[in-house]
């Protein structure tokens, strides 16, 4: 929760903060006489950032500190509102040059800025007087752990404890070593909690624990994490190898006699019931000493209090914890708090103990002999294991005093473990301790509840991966092999059954769990246990002794690389990490496993499975589930195998199928639901209501909680900007597929990225969205730009989506009004606020029940009504529109009234003919898209918008059709726009004036405009739209497009484009000789052009409408180029292609080249990805592509090439092409040369089209000498 608003808060102040820092905000407060109030404002801004980027590092769960947050963002709203209102007043210019337009305006303002730094102040004063943010120390302690001990210090005795230790300075204080060796021969606990966090108490831990006497007092010794409590076998085994290395030997008895090596390797064959029962059995037997470190929450301690029992041994155990309340819980009532340890004058470590219990009686030296040699203690463990089956040990948990009397209740309690630590707590105050920092540390052991069962439909996967592993390096070095992919796939199930696989039989094994937080001693401590437990030494070159290796407990971390380093060299070993996080962790211990044979690595990131692997070959992408497998699985958890999914009614299986697709082949999501619905009823309405209340089940349902919390791992997990841009992609509706470029402007228009360093706000938003991806947390859509290698879209889980809505609408970041949606939790202002489709459309929800003063940005989906834009709504930023069915001209009348606006997107409104002239309002528009809309002619009041970028258009001549079955009003009304056209004006206006009067007999959803603008609609063949003059005004345009320059204000026009120096994209149409020359002239000296589209009109001038008739040496097309799409005739090719180095994508239509000399100039250019020879652009019969050009070509396209007989492909030539695509080549009969693609890894054909001899010629060669390559046939 708290980690979203930090978030949140932290993009609205740097929106804020860009605001107060601009030099419109400088200029305002000079006039005003308000600096300093400007500058205060400015200066608490960014301590609050940087409060608010150390919180989100810390991720605490403090409330106070997360009310604190949520304050901060809401003020910074407000902050942010008031600076843009301030922009709006500077923007007035005086009337006559001198006298202000409305000066109450002024007083008003500076009012304003007066209460802003009011309010700031309050804010900042709630810090004073609840310490939520304290100077560092040098400790570790977060600033809410610190809030929380200062709170609770008088509660759990503290400040007793404090008095008692003034009161006798000259004292030593309770003495820990005298705690553990007392005389009482019952179990005690003794809990440690320092004011500074885990300062200090480790080593005043270690100290004792190695003491020899504390060696002598006791039979076994432990020292553990609560995730070596786990159920699974390399949890179980790391305990009792510590058991049984730390056990005291009988006095006198050589080392190399009572080494429990040996034992130990025998150990590791035992299965997980035989552990347990030793485990026992051992405990009961002797008196022992664990040391629990960093104990999280009460649920944990339960857990884990359950496997000590009191054997009245005088056994003892030590937990160390961050938190007083749960160093007070731990121990025997009534316990006592005593001063240990004074680090510095404000940090101190306190002991919990039995009262009293600290009574000092010198017991002298107790040893226990444990085993004599290692056949006995072999035999010893088996009698113990009998013992255990057939007789009651008298263990007793702390939460029941019942004793446990079985192996097999234990088991059980054991299997269940993982699910009971996963349960909502029953009241509000249990929750606070179980959503503590004990998240952070999540155990991933606990995706295992899945079982084997995940390994369904994962043959395939398995194999690939077995053949990885098994195929010999070249390198004859350590191979690396990562498994990457979103939570939840199964990566670590996956990955175990191969590093259990009998075919790696002959390999010795290591597996190692990546904690959070990462302590990479804890890490390699364990690989070197493991390893040098399971792999037999040759006595000869053994240079390690019993010593040595008891001393792994307490090496350092260059002592354990070194000692690591040093058995990897011994035998063969697989060594696996299961997720890995960063490269930082992989960087802190890949230098000490070079020794070992091959590493198996697991993460969610692909940048860090590729810094392990370093090759791409040795990476691999777990993906989802296929849907049979899916299906098999899901029925396999419901039905425990006692049905076959033919088996399931109808309506069942429909209910199945939607269940699935929201998984999405996610295995932990299907194993989970499906376990959970194996308790419900089975019938069609149980499995209705779990998917239509699939989110609110994620978020209250005990037995799914696992699904979210393993999910929430991957946001948590990111860094902190990149949390808001993925909260935002909520907006967009379940399996809506988001094209890169609405997302990257939307991004820009909200503030989240902007130019900085050199580096641009688009190349910022690749990033985000590359890491996203990179990250799993978004899934690439269809479709790659393939001449940049980008993804074009991206779409969302739909599991992470439930998440992702859920976490943007507790803070009212995101929320959207679908069917169903409760609007009873939605509290303060909205900052996005979505329509859905089958929302019912309710006017009073909007209007009398949210607060809409602060809403950044409105996207609507589906029908449109009058109500959807408010008065209240003047901050609105972005206003997305896109395919907004039932949307006319007259509901834009009043968008002149969103000054702020920056993104509007009227794409695929097919019944917008015109835009408003309000719209010169909006001074700081930034995209416009008015794609897919019938407008062919923009206002004169565009050029007003001065901070325009991107002004995106289209033909309505190309782009006739329904968009989801709404009608077209030009179409269905075209006789009224016939006569208007043809000159009959008066007569078709008398004929039809009622229309003027009463539009609603027309069309319901028309007005009196509407009806104008479709008398004057012009149904003309063009190929963009129609600019007014002064275009050229619009210095800041970086994309242009598509612009027609055949009719009005045309030549015009050619000449303002070499005033927009600043263009990056452009596309011209209705060129012709009278202007074309014109065109390449103005934008000859465009350097930062990178994509150009031009095209010439044909017609009765077609000889003469040449695109290159003028290029030559004297005048050449930008160097810059990328990207280029030619439309007409070409001549000169060969005399100008050659600049363009820069060039990656290349489009020819309808040139008629008919030379091989322009075709082998064009295999010159050395960064030509992507060829699209379409439309009769070559007129010749063969196309000859010779030896070594074409050198980085990726893409080839041969499309209507009406006289193209043959293709033959030299050796060498296009040595990178992976795709070839061949459709309308009537003539086409041959490929010659085929082979010689060595690269090519798929040749689309089309059906209907081709020679059928052609096809199976392809086919038969690819089948005989290509069989890497796949051939597909297309529509």
């Amino acid at each position: 929760m708290e980690a979203m608003a930090v978030s949140v808060g932290k993009a609205v102040l740097d929106g804020a903060l860009g605001y107060a820092k601009s030099k419109a905000a400088e200029e305002i407060a000079l006039q005003l006489g308000v600096e300093r109030d400007m500058d205060f404002i400015k200066d608490e801004l960014q301590m609050m950032q940087s409060f608010l980027m150390t919180a989100d590092e810390e991720q605490s769960q403090n409330k106070v500190l997360t009310t604190w947050v949520k304050q901060i963002g809401v003020l910074a709203f407000k902050v942010e509102d008031s600076l843009m209102d301030f922009g709006l007043h500077c923007e007035k210019k005086p009337f006559l040059g001198c006298i202000p337009r409305n000066p109450w305006d002024r007083r008003r303002i500076a009012k304003e800025v007066k209460e802003l730094r009011a309010k700031v102040e309050d804010v900042s004063n709630r810090n004073l007087r609840y310490r939520l943010i304290k100077q560092s120390s040098g400790s570790k302690l977060t600033v809410a752990e610190e809030q929380a001990s200062i709170a609770t210090t008088a509660m759990f005795g503290i400040n007793e404890a404090r008095f008692a230790a003034l009161e006798h300075e000259k004292s030593s204080g309770v003495d820990l070593h005298q705690l553990i060796t007392s005389n009482d021969v019952d179990l005690r606990v003794i809990a440690m909690w320092g004011t500074s966090g885990d300062l200090g108490k480790t080593s005043a831990i270690q100290e004792v624990y190695d003491e020899p006497k504390v060696l002598k007092r006791f039979g076994f010794r432990a020292w553990i994490r609560l995730s070596i409590l786990s159920i699974h076998r390399s949890s179980s085994g790391s305990l009792l190898r510590q058991l049984n290395e730390n056990s005291h030997d009988e006095v006198g008895k050589p080392e190399q006699e009572t080494s429990v090596g040996a034992v130990l390797a025998k150990m590791e064959k035992m299965d997980q019931s035989d552990l347990i029962c030793v485990f026992n059995a051992q405990l009961c037997s002797s008196s022992y000493l664990v040391v629990i470190n960093d104990l999280s929450t009460i649920e944990e301690w339960h857990c884990a209090r359950k496997y000590f029992p009191d054997n009245n041994k005088q056994s003892r155990i030590v937990v160390s914890t961050q938190q007083v309340e749960i160093a007070s819980l731990c121990t025997e009532k009534p316990y006592q708090v005593s001063g240990f340890k004074q680090l510095s004058c404000d940090q101190t470590i306190y002991l919990f103990h039995k009262k009293n219990s600290e009574e000092r009686i010198n017991m002298g030296c107790v040893s226990v002999a444990f085993f004599d040699t290692n056949e006995a203690r072999l035999a010893s463990m088996k009698k113990q294991k009998l013992k255990v089956m057939h007789e009651p040990c008298s263990a007793e948990p702390i939460s029941n005093s019942n004793n446990v009397t079985t192996t097999e209740k234990n088991t059980e309690m054991l299997t269940t473990e993982i699910q009971e630590q996963d349960q909502v707590p029953n009241n509000p105050d249990e929750e606070k301790v179980h959503n503590s920092t004990a998240r952070k540390k999540f155990d991933r052991s606990r995706t295992l509840v899945l079982a084997d069962e995940v390994l369904c439909g994962r043959e395939t996967e398995k194999s690939i991966l077995l053949k990885l592993v098994g195929q010999p390096d070249k390198n004859q070095g350590c191979k690396v092999i990562s498994v990457w992919g979103m939570g939840g796939l199964g990566k670590t199930t996956l990955v175990r059954s191969i590093y259990r696989s009998q075919q790696l039989g002959d390999w010795k094994h290591a597996w190692a769990t990546v904690l959070r937080s990462f302590n990479p001693e804890v890490l390699l401590r364990d690989l070197v246990l493991q390893l040098q437990n399971t792999i037999q030494e040759d006595p000869a070159g053994s240079t390690s002794t019993g010593a040595q290796k008891k001393s792994i407990s307490v090496m350092k971390l260059q002592d354990l690389k070194d000692e690591l380093a040093r058995v990897l060299k011994l035998k063969r070993c697989l060594v696996g990490l299961d997720d890995i996080s960063s490269t930082s962790e992989w960087n802190l211990v890949k230098s000490c496993l070079d020794n070992a044979g091959r590493i198996i690595v697991t993460t969610r990131q692909k940048n860090v499975a590729k810094h392990c692997s370093r090759e791409d070959k040795n990476m691999y992408c777990l993906e989802g589930l296929k849907d049979a497998a899916a299906l098999d699985l899901f029925i396999k958890k419901v039905f425990k195998d006692n049905i076959e999914k033919n088996d399931l009614v109808p309506a069942m299986m429909e209910q199945a199928r939607l269940i699935l697709h929201k998984c999405d082949g996610l295995p932990l999501a299907i194993s989970t639901i499906g376990g959970f619905l194996a308790t419900k009823p089975k019938n069609a309405i149980e499995w209705t209501k779990m998917n239509d209340q699939i989110r609110t089940e994620l978020d209250i349902n005990p037995e799914l909680r696992a699904i979210k919390t393993i999910l929430m791992r991957s946001y948590d997990g990111l860094p902190y900007h990149l949390k808001s841009v993925f909260l935002y992609l909520s907006i967009f509706p379940e399996d809506h597929r988001i094209r890169w470029g609405r997302l990257v402007r939307r991004w820009i228009a909200e503030g989240y990225s902007r130019d900085m360093h050199g580096v641009t706000a688009i190349e910022l938003c690749r990033r985000y969205f590359d890491d996203l991806l990179d990250r799993s947390m978004i899934l690439p859509g269809e479709g790659i730009d393939q001449y940049k290698q980008k993804i074009c879209s991206c779409q969302l889980h739909d599991m992470i989506r439930e998440i992702c809505m859920s976490k943007a609408r507790e803070d009212n970041f995101v929320l959207t009004l679908e069917e169903g949606c409760c609007l009873s939790d939605t509290q303060g202002a909205i900052r996005h606020l979505v329509i859905g489709g089958n929302w019912k459309r309710d006017k009073d929800v909007l209007e009398s029940k949210l607060d809409l003063s602060h809403v950044r940005s409105l996207t609507v989906f589906g029908e449109w009504r009058t109500f959807f834009i408010s008065d209240n709504m003047r901050f609105l930023r972005v206003l997305d529109l896109e395919d907004t069915l039932e949307l006319k001209d007259h509901h834009l009348d009043d968008i002149g009234q969103l000054r702020h606006l920056k993104y509007l997107s009227l794409r695929g409104c097919r019944n917008i003919l015109y835009l408003p002239n309000s719209l010169r309002n909006l001074r700081h528009l930034e995209m416009l898209d008015v794609r897919g809309t019938c407008i062919y002619e923009l206002p004169t009041t565009i050029t007003n918008l001065l901070k325009l970028q991107h002004l995106r258009a289209e033909s309505y001549y190309y782009n006739v059709g329904n968009v989801k079955g709404e009608g077209v009003i030009v179409e269905k009304y075209k006789n009224y726009i016939k006569h208007f056209s043809r000159g009959h004006t008066c007569g078709s206006l008398m004929s039809r004036s009622h229309l003027f009067w009463r539009p609603q007999v027309l069309d319901a959803g028309l007005n009196r405009y509407d009806i104008f603008n479709l008398y004057r609609f012009q149904k003309m063949k063009l190929d963009g739209v129609i600019l007014p003059r002064g275009i050229g005004k619009l210095k800041a345009l970086h994309t242009l497009g598509v612009v027609d320059v055949s009719g009005r204000n045309g030549n015009v026009t050619v000449k303002e484009l070499g005033e927009l120096t600043q263009l990056h994209k452009l596309k011209v149409g209705g060129l012709s000789y009278r202007n074309i020359n014109e065109l390449w002239s103005a934008i000859a000296g465009h350097d930062q052009l990178q994509s150009l589209s031009v095209k010439i009109i044909g017609g009765r001038h077609e000889e003469k409408n040449v695109l290159d008739g003028c290029l030559g040496d004297g005048l050449l097309p930008p160097s810059s180029l990328e990207s280029l799409t030619l439309h007409g005739k070409l001549v000169n090719v060969t005399k100008w292609i050659r600049t363009l180095q820069n060039l990656s994508k290349l489009v020819l239509r309808f040139n008629r080249l008919e030379q091989v000399d322009a075709i082998q100039a064009l295999g010159l250019l050395p960064n030509l990805a992507v060829l699209r020879l379409r439309l009769n652009s070559f007129y010749g019969t063969q196309l000859h592509f010779e030896s070594s050009s074409f050198p980085s070509l990726m893409v080839l396209q041969l499309y209507w090439l009406d006289n193209l007989q043959s293709a033959l492909f030299e050796k060498d030539a296009m040595y990178k092409l992976e795709l070839l695509q061949v459709d309308l080549c009537r003539e086409l009969n041959a490929f010659s040369g085929l082979p010689a693609l060595t690269s090519l890894k798929e040749i689309r054909l089309g059906s209907r089209y081709l020679r059928e001899t052609l096809k199976e010629s392809v086919q038969s060669e690819v089948a005989e000498h290509m069989k890497h390559v796949r051939v597909k046939i297309v529509e």
